[in-house]
């Protein structure tokens, strides 16, 4: 069935400011609600040795008071209305973001900008958070779900920045200091990319009005973006140099007083703005992306060697990652991963049916649908267009890229993505246990 007009319609509008930041915008006028994000093109993989967590403290302590505002009427500006605030930190982002009413956009938007732009970063306040945040290293490492995740960055990416830990360990959060947060803080109000994005029941002009105060830009006469076409108004702040890796694979075991065999295997994927993308995509879908891929199928469902078993790829720039994680018990974890070379060695003979496509395009097709029902979602996907170069994209534009993938794209996938010998693993295993997983990969 056609789909409406309606449901692909996107009243985006973009401008970018004299000093370089970008403000971006979709308009939903029949909903009362907002959804709100500034996001840093900084992240864990632009950070060194001796600040290795600092992007991850920064979003920690940008929560914790302004000259104007202390943490508590920072979030009752939120919460006390009904919406929510929250932020994370990536390996080359940092995002805050908001959901409110749509009476709330002017307060809520300006509390970020202030937060992100103004934090005092009071010393006892940085001690306390500090202790939080190894705290909250401390339970990642002692969760085999999450701390196989480090691991395996460790073991594909070595000594390159993609491998640090995002929250950093405890000896580095130890060693960051105040000024280090006030030139971060500096970095993000003079030359970082910095992307504010609102989606919902707002006014494009009146959110450029927002940024505008918050950065103590003089009222500007320049033109308000069309709908057609974004005004990029003042010249681009440039993106922290992000070199290449080379890449060794390695094979990291970490042997713990635990039953069960936690494991993380991957090769080099593709990065975001790799033409065969959507393509991968495809292949991962029906590979390991739900109960009713190859994967789960076989592995778990048909012959019961795991609980969980997935995979997912990771585009970021100039790297991708595809990686396959699974749990089992040590007694079938050479059986298990024999069956995930089985599964790989028939898509390299056969590569994806005719039907296995279709599936996949439409299983595909109908997640991009439905996550236009959320603010949240359009709202993510807006910025991260923005940040990777792909402004103004479409949903029928996305859509037809899907709909073109042919089987010979996804063939091209399988032979770049799958050779067993540039794969590198993790696995968190019992301590009795002897598994040597750089031996079982075999496709």
């Amino acid at each position: 069935m056609p789909l409406k007009r309606s449901a692909l319609t996107m009243d985006i509008r973009t401008t970018r400011l004299e000093n370089g930041v970008v403000v971006a915008t979709e308009t939903l006028p029949n909903i009362r609600s907002a959804s709100l994000g500034v996001y840093l093109d900084i992240g864990s993989r632009d950070e060194v040795p001796g600040t290795s967590g600092l992007a991850h403290l920064f979003e920690h302590m940008v929560f914790k008071g302004t000259p104007k505002h202390d943490a508590l009427q920072i979030v009752k500006v939120f919460e006390s209305t009904g919406g929510q605030i929250n932020a994370y930190t990536s390996k080359e982002q940092t995002c805050f973001y908001a959901k409110v009413v749509d009476t709330e956009v002017k307060a809520g938007l300006a509390m970020l900008l202030e937060m992100i732009l103004d934090s005092k970063f009071d010393p006892v306040e940085l001690e306390k958070e500090k202790d939080v945040i190894i705290e909250e290293i401390k339970g990642g490492n002692d969760n085999p779900e999450d701390y196989v995740y480090d691991l395996f960055s460790s073991a594909f990416f070595d000594t390159h920045s993609l491998g640090y830990p995002i929250a950093g360990s405890d000896k580095t959060v130890k060693g960051l200091s105040r000024d280090m947060l006030i030139d971060h803080q500096r970095k993000a109000a003079g030359s970082v990319p910095l992307y504010v994005t609102a989606v919902g029941n707002i006014e494009h002009g009146e959110v450029v009005a927002i940024v505008r105060k918050a950065f103590a830009l003089a009222a500007s006469k320049r033109r308000v973006a069309s709908r057609s076409k974004p005004a990029w108004d003042g010249p681009a702040r440039k993106s922290i140099p992000r070199p290449g890796h080379v890449h060794k694979p390695r094979h990291l075991i970490e042997k713990r007083p635990v039953h069960q065999v936690t494991a993380l295997l991957g090769g080099p994927g593709y990065a975001w703005d790799h033409p065969n993308r959507y393509a991968l995509l495809l292949l991962n879908t029906v590979l390991g992306d739900g109960m009713s891929s190859k994967l789960f199928q076989s592995v778990r469902e048909s012959l019961g060697l795991v609980y969980t078993i997935y995979s997912s790829p990771e585009f970021l720039i100039n790297a991708g990652v595809y990686a396959i994680g699974f749990a089992t018990e040590p007694k079938d974890m050479t059986k298990a991963t024999k069956e995930i070379n089985k599964q790989i060695k028939l898509l390299q003979k056969i590569g994806l049916t005719k039907a296995e496509m279709d599936f996949a395009k439409a299983n595909l097709r109908g997640s991009i649908l439905l996550g236009l029902e959320s603010t949240n979602t359009r709202m993510a996907n807006l910025s991260r267009q923005l940040m990777y170069g792909k402004q103004g994209e479409s949903i029928e534009t996305i859509l037809k890229r899907l709909d073109a993938v042919k089987s010979a794209d996804v063939k091209k996938c399988i032979h770049d993505v799958f050779v067993s010998k540039r794969w590198a693993s993790a696995a968190i295993v019992p301590k009795g246990a002897d598994v040597k997983m750089g031996k079982l990969l075999a496709f």
